[in-house]
Formats: C-alpha cells, sequence, structure tokens
C-alpha cells in the first residue's frame, strides 16, 4: 500500500512537530482527517510510533546541518560559465 496522499501525509509528520503530536495523540483520526482513506487510516494506526520520532529528529537533525553549511546551489551550467571570462 502507497499512495501519493500516504507518502504526503508521512512527509508532513517527519517535519511538522505540531502535527505528529496531533498525530500521535490520535493516529487513525489525524489520518482521516488528512484525507487518507479508511484503511490507509487503519495502517497509520499501526506504525511505529518511536520509529517515527526518531526519523523525524533524524531529519531534523539533517535540515540543520545541511542548513548551517550549505552553500547557494548553482546550476552546472552556471558554474560552468563562472570560469570563462569574456
Amino acid at each position: 500500500m502507497s499512495s501519493a496522499g500516504l507518502e504526503a501525509y508521512l512527509a508532513v509528520l517527519y517535519t511538522d512537530d505540531a502535527k505528529r503530536h496531533a498525530f500521535l495523540q490520535a493516529p487513525h483520526a489525524q489520518a482521516l482527517l488528512h484525507g487518507l482513506s479508511p484503511q490507509e487510516a487503519d495502517a497509520m494506526a499501526e506504525i511505529d510510533r518511536i520509529g517515527l520520532q526518531m526519523a523525524a529528529a533524524s531529519f531534523q537533525h539533517k535540515r540543520d546541518a545541511h542548513g548551517a553549511h550549505a552553500k547557494p546551489r548553482q546550476g552546472w551550467w552556471r558554474r560552468l560559465l563562472g570560469r570563462w571570462h569574456y
């Protein structure tokens, strides 16, 4: 079972503390509120809650680490043109 809606909701749960907290309080109801089917909501109610929180913490750590050291990304063509002098 993998739908775009389910995957999008998982992404929200990984990145939004408030929505993750609400989900952990009432997983089935929150999944239905976010447009998942009853079958998907049943599956979400059985999710590994500790694993969900660990994954969210890991993703947050990665975002924090990349945000502090990230350079503005340039397309390969801009880097190439930047090497040419007219």
